[in-house]
């Protein structure tokens, strides 16, 4: 490429508005003339009219104007240039330096060293890297790879270590009645000096949340009351978010006792009494006791009352445990 063919090419680029790729090599071009300063004043122009476009310190039309005056700049500059290049000296270093930028790769009075890797010197490679470079270039093209993997898995599990756990609790009744009611009562966690209660039922389940993450396979207390099943105070290791708590009737249905006395107030012995499923007889205190099958446990239940000589009775009861039924039978 001839010097003039280089200068229509920068022309062409200030044409289509590449002002940044004909300044480029518009140095290149002067890169042993005197007029480098030149093309270095309108480089520095340029950019800080970029910079003040950017930070919005000028009008759209000031840029304007002042890149206008770039161009004008640069295209007096490249015709100064061609007169200029007539002389045969001048000329002879301008295609000089144009050539240098087509070639393919050019070094002049240069010495090539190379800590590892490829040299290319126009269509031919010269391979320099060492066989121990090499295999710590391929053992690092793998092992970077491997090592973010891993920092981002142990990155994962420490947030999850540190992150608040929460258990559901669901209330179980193993000694289901049709009869009677399901268990409704007060769930008490515990876990270090910290207690918190819920109500439970067996419809629905007791929810603790913020659990601070340390006690995480630590052993947990868990305690339970709800009227007509037996009290649960156990331990457990947190290991899951979700445990099935158990729970049975207690015996506060299943007995039944009182006295049987006249209408003089002494005792009656041999006095029947009976239910559904079972009878029992008055001893010589006039005391009896019913034992309950569980299927046939009440909150309330029917007495059917007995003895010859007497008016019968039918009554009906709450089962009140500790607290005995007290009768009395008129003479017929």
């Amino acid at each position: 490429m001839t010097t003039n063919q280089f200068i229509d090419e920068i022309r062409n680029l200030i044409a289509q508005d590449e002002l940044e790729a004909a300044l480029g090599k518009l140095r290149i071009l002067l890169e042993n003339s005197p007029r480098l300063n030149e093309a270095l004043v309108q480089s520095a122009r340029f950019e800080d009219i970029r910079r003040q476009i950017r930070l919005g310190l000028v009008s759209h039309a000031e840029a304007n104007l002042t890149q206008n005056q770039i161009r004008a700049g640069l295209l007096d500059l490249l015709r100064e240039i061609e007169k200029q290049g007539a002389q045969e000296v001048v000329r002879k270093e301008m295609e000089q330096a144009i050539s240098i930028v087509n070639s393919k790769n050019v070094l002049i009075g240069s010495t090539i060293t190379s800590g590892g890797g490829d040299v290319q010197i126009g269509d031919r490679t010269i391979n320099t890297e060492s066989d121990t470079s090499r295999r710590l270039r391929v053992f690092l093209y793998f092992l970077v790879p491997v090592l973010a993997i891993a920092g981002a898995f142990v990155w994962y599990r420490l947030q999850e270590m540190q992150r608040p756990l929460s258990l559901k609790v669901r209330v179980e009744n193993r000694t289901p009645n049709a009869e009677l009611p399901d268990p409704n009562g007060e769930l008490t966690l515990t876990y270090g000096a910290k207690s918190e209660s819920k109500t439970a039922g067996a419809a629905s389940e007791a929810l603790f949340e913020g659990i601070p993450a340390n006690f995480k396979g630590e052993e947990l207390r868990l305690r339970y009351e709800a009227k007509g099943f037996a009290d649960v105070d156990t331990t457990f290791t947190l290991d899951n978010d979700k445990i099935v708590l158990p729970v049975r009737r207690n015996n506060d249905l299943a007995k039944i006792t009182g006295f049987i006395s006249d209408d003089a107030g002494n005792p009656l012995e041999g006095v029947k009494i009976a239910m559904a499923c079972c009878s029992a007889l008055t001893d010589a205190s006039g005391a009896f006791t019913l034992d309950i099958p569980f299927e046939h446990q009440r909150s309330s239940q029917r007495l059917d009352i007995f003895r010859q000589g007497f008016a019968s009775k039918s009554i009906t009861t709450p089962v009140i445990p500790g607290e005995p039924v007290r009768l009395m039978l008129d003479r017929q």
